[in-house]
């Protein structure tokens, strides 16, 4: 059996998408031959990440945690409501610009050092880092430079093309993490990305391209074992965050237009919505709803239960690029409607699996006559289990575990 040290920031009792793809790994990866050390953070009274009780439920009992307590501006309330923690979190934040590269810089002395001595205590045999924060990947390649262990990388998201093509970084800054991001790249002995772009990127700027794959997300198999009956009322449920940048005004004017033509569905969303959408929904209207953070487990039995589930694709985003939402759609087996362009990537899975199809986030028309034919029941989800079964996490974690196996075996310097 060998030992790995799983570095990650978020790990339950935190909740929300940042958790699921590292719990969905360690669940599974004793299956394949390896004892679970997980190293993470301890909820911190502020925590914009919320918090989810019940997903500590699922953390296998092979799997050991150790949790530290973090020192970062999340520690302290941001509101006059405790005027101590608010002067100290606005010293932190005059002091961001030394915070490199994320608000959890501190961590990579932190968790970096716990896992040098957790490694030489269990005499571990590889190490694993996942972030964002990025913060968690320096923290790995400082252990492994330190230890000798090879370490395996998982970027769920990109660290810094995006930021250099939309220059939301000073230039001094951006080569700064650059650096970073290049130091971990050499130190990796394999790196995981989540979406064939940030695959391409990421093997052109890596000194070893040959150890860079693309896993992407996926879901959990026992989350969806049992099939359950839709609600008798129609229910269009989305799953995710609403913010301007997504540019939701079209899809809510025909959601207008949709109940004005005699729909009688309902729309419920669950998960953040910013101040700038809020508008949308109003406390008098039944139709439009919007539920707030649901723990993983409630979220899950909406899915099961909707009538039709709404998945979103950012106009801003890569043609190329995945959500970890909709696989996880995907192994719900509801009929999905996906907002976005039908040409890219996710839109062609979508099709493939048999399960929805794509309507332009602009076109009004579209998503109108798309809802109305799901709700006549002129369409029905055809589930291809050739397209979907490679998004479980099971078959999912056998490829980490084949990743990392080749790791341990490569003669490390």
């Amino acid at each position: 059996m060998n030992k790995l040290i799983c570095l990650t920031y978020h790990y339950p009792p935190f909740g929300g998408v940042a958790v699921q793809r590292v719990l969905r790994f360690t669940r599974y990866l004793h299956e394949q031959g390896f004892e679970c050390h997980v190293i993470c953070a301890q909820p911190v009274k502020a925590a914009s990440v919320p918090l989810d009780p019940e997903l500590v439920q699922e953390i296998p009992p092979e799997v050991t945690v150790h949790r530290l307590k973090p020192f970062e501006p999340e520690c302290f309330i941001n509101d006059w409501s405790s005027p101590l923690d608010k002067i100290r979190r606005n010293l932190f934040k005059m002091f961001a610009g030394i915070l490199i590269p994320d608000d959890q810089a501190m961590w990579i002395d932190q968790a970096g050092g716990a896992a040098i001595r957790l490694a030489r205590e269990i005499q571990a045999d590889a190490l694993f880092a996942t972030g964002p924060p990025f913060s968690t990947l320096l923290a790995g390649q400082r252990a492994a430079e330190a230890t000798g262990l090879p370490l395996v990388v998982d970027f769920r998201d990109d660290w810094t093309f995006l930021r250099r093509n939309l220059k939301s970084l000073p230039a001094s800054r951006q080569l700064r993490e650059e650096a970073l991001e290049q130091k971990v790249l050499q130190q990796a002995a394999g790196v995981l990305t989540v979406t064939p772009p940030l695959a391409q990127e990421m093997k052109a700027r890596s000194p070893f391209p040959e150890r860079v794959h693309m896993l992407p997300n996926g879901f959990d198999p026992e989350h969806f074992k049992q099939p359950e009956q839709p609600m008798e009322e129609g229910v269009l449920f989305y799953g995710g965050s609403l913010y301007a940048r997504r540019e939701p005004e079209t899809f809510f004017k025909a959601w207008e237009a949709y109940r004005q033509r005699g729909g009688s569905w309902r729309f419920e969303l669950a998960g953040p919505v910013s101040e700038d959408c809020k508008h949308y929904f109003q406390p008098e209207r039944a139709d439009c709803r919007w539920l707030g953070f649901l723990p993983h487990q409630e979220y899950r039995r909406r899915l099961l239960q909707a009538s039709l589930n709404l998945a979103w694709i950012d106009p801003y985003l890569s043609v190329q690029s995945y959500t970890g939402k909709l696989l996880e759609y995907l192994g719900a087996g509801r009929p999905v409607l996906m907002l976005g362009d039908p040409e890219c990537a996710a839109a062609d899975l979508l099709q493939r699996s048999g399960l929805g199809m794509t309507v332009p986030v602009h076109d009004q028309d579209a998503i109108v006559a798309a809802i109305e034919k799901i709700a006549r029941g002129d369409w029905h989800p055809q589930p291809d289990d050739s397209v979907i079964s490679p998004f479980d996490a099971r078959q999912q974690t056998a490829v980490l575990a084949t990743i990392l196996n080749e790791a341990i075996s490569r003669p490390q310097k």
